[in-house]
């Protein structure tokens, strides 16, 4: 993912998808105009979830309005997506780490509470269909201060159960019982193992425990980093099997030529990792696009056609029974798009309109007679 977006796979009808959107406080570092919320700390010190639910709301609304225009236009850059890493669920334990200002201060419940208001909000209401995908983060024990050269990147978190389950993991439970559809691991070891390569962390807790059903991205560079920076494993090989086997969905790369990922059809042909275990990875991330809506027709448009009469089946007509025949599209409006919108209606740029006659491939509009 960090070398780009998710490619299309043409025979399946699927386009490309970019998996990289940051909604904190707003729809962060797309392209254009967007309102810009306080950060996350300021909003926390409110004490208010409803607060927080209308500003993750009114961020979805924009995220959303952007990404249709990205993608009618072929764009599918980074922050062009419906998939936010967002909300920062991290305890401030300290006030030197920069990025305290990203989470929601230092209390447990607050966080969780507020945590569960975002990913509501972001998500919306619908009982099919997601505004956007929250994206919890950093899953766990991440913080600071930095202290090069032993920094977040390479840090081993030494911590108690007890610390772990009532400080650092509570707020990330939250966010799964509100439904968030994302996980991010972060940088850090956990006593001893990092987190996107733990398998008590991604698959026993989140998802034995918690029973998490979405899907986990590495934090950017995360992946590479557990053998260049923990030197937990000793190849990107190895490193694509630890982590796929711990529950890592998906990876955000530096954007390196040949990232962790990219290893695994090699693991698979080794027999390091199953076919089986390559699907369950995959699955939440196309149930995802699914529920972002992305492989559904535009609804109001399909359902305002109505058939009348049908004369000896005719309908529906199927192109295979079509080649070779001609095709009559009669009226003085068949290529009139002004008229054709109605009184009242916003006229989209002219690239994106298509008419009975004009149709949608290259070439149609010569065929229309007068």
């Amino acid at each position: 993912m960090g070398n780009g977006p998710a490619p299309p796979i043409p025979r399946l009808g699927i386009g490309p998808y970019n998996w990289n959107t940051e909604c904190l406080r707003g729809d962060a570092e797309a392209p254009g105009w967007a309102t810009a919320f306080p950060q996350a700390l300021g909003l926390a010190a409110a004490f208010s979830p409803e607060l927080i639910y209308r500003v993750a709301n009114a961020t979805a609304t924009e995220v959303r309005a952007k990404h249709n225009d990205f993608t009618a236009s072929g764009h599918y850059d980074d922050h062009t997506g419906l998939s936010c890493f967002s909300p920062v669920l991290n305890i401030m334990r300290h006030p030197l780490w920069g990025r305290n200002q990203e989470t929601y201060g230092e209390d447990t419940f607050l966080s969780g509470e507020l945590a569960r208001s975002f990913v509501q909000g972001l998500q919306g209401q619908h009982p099919r269909y997601i505004k956007a995908s929250a994206g919890c983060k950093h899953f766990s024990v991440h913080g600071g201060p930095e202290n090069i050269p032993v920094s977040r990147l390479s840090f081993d978190a030494k911590v108690l159960e007890r610390d772990w389950h009532t400080t650092f993991l509570p707020q990330f439970q939250a966010c799964v019982r509100a439904g968030s559809y994302s996980f991010m691991c972060s940088y850090n070891r956990i006593n001893g193992v990092p987190a996107c390569a733990n398998k008590k962390l991604l698959t026993d807790i989140l998802r034995g425990e918690w029973g998490f059903e979405g899907y986990v991205v590495s934090d950017e560079g995360a992946l590479e980093l557990i053998m260049l920076g923990h030197h937990y494993t000793r190849t990107f090989l190895e490193t694509a099997v630890a982590s796929m086997d711990a529950g890592c969905n998906l990876e955000l790369s530096y954007g390196m030529r040949k990232n962790v990922f990219m290893h695994i059809p090699q693991a698979l042909a080794m027999g390091n990792i199953t076919l089986q275990m390559l699907r369950d990875r995959v699955r939440p991330l196309f149930y995802t696009r699914m529920r972002l809506g992305e492989f559904d027709p535009p609804e109001a448009a399909v359902k305002s056609f109505v058939l009348l009469k049908n004369v000896r089946g005719t309908l529906p007509l199927r192109a295979r029974d079509l080649r070779g025949q001609r095709l009559a599209v009669v009226g003085p409006f068949a290529d009139n798009p002004r008229v054709l919108f109605g009184d009242y209606a916003p006229v989209p740029e002219p690239r994106y309109i298509y008419t009975p006659c004009g149709g949608g491939l290259p070439g149609d509009r010569d065929r229309c007679g007068d």
